[in-house]
C-alpha cells in the first residue's frame, strides 16, 4: 500500500490490513465537511465502502490539528473544528488516491507547522468566472491550504459589489452578492479562509474614473477626510460581507504617492493627522503612505480582523505602522525582511521567486518551488539589495507562513480569457502541492524524489476533482466515467451494435472508459468525456473535444437504443453546448453527423445549430464506407441570442 499524501503528515504508523472508506458517522459540528468529501469521492470516482468513518469532535486540539486511527474495521478521525476535520478528510481522499480507493490501515497525528498557508489568485486584471473561485477553493481543501487571498481590485476592474459606492463595480466583472454568499459558505465548510483583498492607493482606477470628485488626485487616491470617511464605509462593508474572514487585505504597495505632495488639500489634511510634511518629498510622502495605511488598518482592527498589506513603505516609517498590521514581504525592496523582523511585524513570505505565477511568462519549476521555504526570499526587483542572490533569514517567531501567488498582468490582454484561466489554473494547482509542502512542514521531511513520486499521484486525483461536473438536468445526470460504468457502457454498445450508421466495438469498451478516465486526471484535456445516467443506469455518453487552438470545439453524443427519441440526446448535447461556451470559452462549436443519420441532424438542429454544408465521402463510417458528412455549427454570439 502506498503512503503518497503531501503534505506529509508529522506521524505516521502503517500496517498492511487495508480499509474501503465508507459512511460517516459525525458529530453534528461536521456535517458540512463530511457533505464537502462525499463530493470529492464521489468526483474521484471511488464508491463507498463497508468501513465506517467516524469524525469525533475533539476540543483539546488546535485548529487544523487532526488525528486518525483505524482499528477493528473502523476510521477515526479527530479534529476540533472544520479545518481539522477536513485536513483528516483530505488525508483519506489522498490516500484513496494513491491506492485506488482503499487506504491502509494508518495511525497519523498531524498539525500545521504555518498558520498561514496561502494561495492567491488575481481577479481584478482576469476576471475568473465564479465557479472557478470554487475550484480554487477546492484546491486548497485538496492540500490543506488555510487561506485562499483573492485579489479583488486593481487598475483593471472592482470585482466586488459595493452598497455605499454603486458605481465602483465594474460592468460586467463583478461578483454579485449571492456569489459572495456562496464563496463564504463553500469555503467556511471545506475549513477555507477567505482573505479578500481591495488594494489601495495606488492600483486604483475604478475609484478614480467613477468617483473622480471624491478619490480623484493623479492616478493615487487622495488623503484626507471625506477619503478616508469613504474607506471607513467600504471596509465595514467589506467585513461585513465576508463573515467568516479574520483577516482583511488592504493592499498598500506600488502608489505613485509622491503625487501627493502636489495636492495642498492631501498636504493639510496629512498636517491635521500629525504628519510632517517638509523638504523631503520621499520621506514626506511615505510618511503620508504610513498614515493611509495604519487609518485603513484601525477600521480593519474595529471589525475584529487583522489588516494584512504588502511590504510597500519604508523602514524610516515604520513607527507610523500598528505593529498589528501583517505584511506581505515580497520584493525586499521598499524594506527588507530582515528590516520587517527588526521592527517586531509579523510577516507571512511571498517571495517573487519562485512562489509568483504570471501566466504565460513567469513561473518557476515544481522543484524549485519545492526547494524554497518560508525563510527564504529570492528578490527580483533590480534595486532590491539581494538581487541575484537568495536571502536566507534566521528561525523567526512572527513570520507565520508562506504563499503562492498568481497574477494576471500578461493575462489582461490575452486573446482567449477562460484558455488563459484555465491554463494558469493548471500551473497553479502544479505548484501548490509544493507550497503546501513547505508551509504545512517548515523543515524538509523528504526528499525532492519522495514528494515527485507523490505530487505524480495527487496532482491527477486533483486535477479531477477540479475539473468534475455533475450535472442535472430534467431527466439526466450527466457526469465523468468511472470504473463502475463499464458493464453498462457495455450493453449500451451492444444494443448499438445493429446502428446503421456508427460501429460501436465491444472489445474497445473497457479501453474506452480508460481513455474517458484519464481525460478527468487532466487540469485541460483535449476531450471532455461524460456518461449520460438515466434512473441510475448509465445509458449513453456525451462529449466535446478541443481544438488545437483552444478556440473551437466539436460535441458528439450516443444513447442506449432502448431509451432513444425520448429526446435526452438532446438535452445532453445542451449541456454540451454551456459547457464548451460558458466553462471552456469557446467561439465555435461544430457538430457532424452521417448526411443519411436524420434522427442525428434532427438534434443539431433542435439545438440551434446551422448546417453549414456537406461534406463528399470525408469520412469512413461503419464497415469502413466513405460516406458524406453534414456539417453543423454555432457561434458564441448566437448562442447568447438564443
Amino acid at each position: 500500500m502506498n503512503i503518497n499524501v503531501i503534505p506529509t503528515p508529522k506521524k505516521l504508523t502503517v500496517s498492511d490490513k487495508v480499509l474501503r472508506p465508507g459512511k460517516s458517522v459525525y458529530d453534528e459540528r461536521f456535517g458540512a465537511a463530511v457533505e464537502a468529501y462525499e463530493q470529492y469521492r464521489e468526483a474521484l470516482g471511488f464508491s463507498q465502502g463497508g468501513d465506517l468513518i467516524y469524525a469525533n469532535y475533539a476540543d483539546n486540539m488546535a485548529e487544523g490539528e487532526y488525528a486518525i486511527k483505524c482499528e477493528d474495521g473502523k476510521i477515526i478521525l479527530n479534529a476540533s473544528g472544520l479545518p481539522g476535520i477536513n485536513n483528516a478528510y483530505s488525508t483519506l481522499l489522498q490516500l484513496a488516491a494513491a491506492n485506488n480507493g482503499e487506504i491502509p490501515c494508518v495511525e497519523i497525528y498531524d498539525k500545521p507547522d504555518c498558520e498561514y498557508r496561502g494561495v492567491m489568485i488575481d481577479l481584478a486584471r482576469v476576471w475568473h468566472p465564479f465557479e472557478f473561485l470554487l475550484k480554487y477553493v477546492d484546491l486548497c481543501r485538496f492540500y490543506k491550504f488555510s487561506y485562499l487571498h483573492l485579489h479583488f481590485t486593481d487598475t483593471q476592474s472592482y470585482t466586488l459589489p459595493c452598497k455605499a459606492y454603486p458605481k465602483l463595480p465594474t460592468d460586467n466583472r463583478h461578483y454579485t452578492y449571492e456569489e459572495i454568499k456562496k464563496l463564504n459558505e463553500y469555503a467556511y465548510a471545506r475549513g477555507v479562509k477567505i482573505m479578500p483583498e481591495i488594494d489601495v492607493p495606488g492600483h486604483c482606477t475604478p475609484f478614480l474614473e467613477n468617483y473622480p470628485e471624491l478619490f480623484g488626485h493623479n492616478g493615487i487616491i487622495g488623503f484626507h477626510k471625506e477619503v478616508i470617511d469613504a474607506f471607513e464605509k467600504i471596509i465595514d462593508e467589506l467585513c461585513e460581507m465576508f463573515p467568516y474572514s479574520d483577516r482583511i487585505h488592504i493592499g498598500g504597495d506600488e502608489a505613485d504617492i509622491k503625487q501627493w505632495l502636489s495636492c495642498e488639500k492631501c498636504k493639510a489634511y496629512a498636517k491635521e493627522c500629525g504628519i510632517p510634511v517638509d523638504n523631503d518629498k520621499r520621506l514626506s510622502s511615505e510618511r503620508i503612505l504610513a498614515c493611509f495605511v495604519a487609518k485603513l488598518s484601525s477600521f480593519v482592527l474595529k471589525n475584529n480582523k487583522i489588516p494584512v498589506v504588502w511590504e510597500g513603505f519604508c523602514n524610516q516609517v515604520n513607527y507610523l505602522v500598528p505593529k498589528t498590521t501583517q505584511i506581505f514581504s515580497w520584493e525586499n525592496y521598499y524594506q527588507t525582511t530582515p528590516e520587517l523582523i527588526d521592527a517586531g511585524y509579523t510577516v507571512i513570505n511571498g517571495s517573487w521567486c519562485p512562489n509568483y505565477v504570471v501566466e504565460p511568462v513567469v513561473m518557476w519549476s515544481v522543484k524549485e518551488c519545492f526547494e524554497w521555504d518560508i525563510y527564504s526570499f529570492r528578490p527580483v526587483h533590480p534595486d532590491s539589495p539581494y538581487i541575484n542572490s537568495t536571502l536566507k533569514v534566521p528561525p523567526y517567531e512572527k513570520m507565520i507562513g508562506g504563499q503562492l501567488l498568481s497574477w494576471g498582468d500578461a493575462g489582461a490582454n490575452a486573446e482567449n480569457t477562460r484558455r488563459h484561466i484555465i491554463s494558469e489554473f493548471e500551473k497553479v494547482s502544479e505548484r501548490a502541492a509544493a507550497t503546501a509542502e513547505n508551509t504545512w512542514n517548515k523543515e524538509k521531511k523528504i526528499t525532492f524524489e519522495e514528494f515527485d513520486l507523490s505530487h505524480k499521484i495527487q496532482n491527477p486525483a486533483a486535477a479531477r476533482i477540479f475539473n468534475y461536473r455533475r450535472i442535472k438536468t430534467k431527466n439526466l445526470i450527466i457526469r465523468p466515467f468511472k470504473d463502475s460504468d463499464r458493464e453498462d457502457a457495455k450493453e449500451y454498445c451492444a444494443s448499438l451494435k445493429d446502428e446503421e450508421f456508427e460501429e460501436f466495438d465491444l472489445d474497445y469498451t473497457d479501453k474506452f472508459v480508460d481513455i474517458c478516465i484519464a481525460n478527468t486526471k487532466k487540469v485541460q484535456p483535449n476531450n471532455y468525456n461524460f456518461a449520460i445516467e438515466y434512473n441510475g443506469k448509465v445509458i449513453g455518453g456525451c462529449n466535446i473535444s478541443v481544438s488545437d487552438d483552444g478556440r473551437e470545439g466539436d460535441v458528439g453524443w450516443f444513447i442506449h437504443k432502448d431509451h432513444q427519441n425520448n429526446g435526452y440526446a438532446t438535452e445532453a448535447g445542451a449541456e454540451m453546448l454551456k459547457f464548451g461556451f460558458e466553462y471552456l470559452g469557446f467561439r465555435r462549436i461544430t457538430a457532424h453527423c452521417h448526411a443519411d443519420n436524420v434522427k442525428s441532424y434532427r438534434v443539431m438542429e433542435k439545438l440551434k445549430m446551422r448546417r453549414e454544408g456537406r461534406f463528399v465521402k470525408d469520412h469512413k463510417y461503419k464497415g469502413g464506407v466513405w460516406a458524406d458528412s453534414y456539417a453543423y455549427a454555432i457561434l458564441k454570439e448566437e448562442y447568447d441570442n438564443e
